[in-house]
């Protein structure tokens, strides 16, 4: 099966066919997919926790939580800006925490 092929499909894209280009682009749908539930998993827990970090004006997260391999922290942390938009998302020097700092 070739989980990325579009139909209506040209010729030109059959005979273009990569099996192993194929195979990176479905892992890397797979990749992106987990990554932005992992984001809302920490927008749910930035929900939750909201009344107690109101004073501190910031939200840590601790960097466990984060199932996968650190080369796709960056990715992360992207989108993490990306949704906290003017705020700082600061990654503690040991990676044991991510925090969001709106102050």
């Amino acid at each position: 099966m070739c989980p990325t092929m579009k139909f209506p499909i040209t010729r030109e894209s059959l005979q273009a066919f990569d099996p192993v280009e194929d195979r990176k682009e479905v892992l890397e749908e797979q990749t992106q997919q987990r990554l932005n539930v992992m984001v809302d998993d920490l927008c749910k827990s930035f929900q939750h926790n909201m009344p107690s970090n109101v004073k501190g004006k910031r939200f840590v997260w601790p960097c466990q939580s984060f199932p996968f391999e650190r080369v796709y922290f960056p990715q992360f942390i992207e989108k993490l800006k990306a949704i906290f938009i003017g705020c700082d998302v600061i990654v503690d020097p040991l990676q044991t925490y991510i925090i969001i700092n709106w102050s």
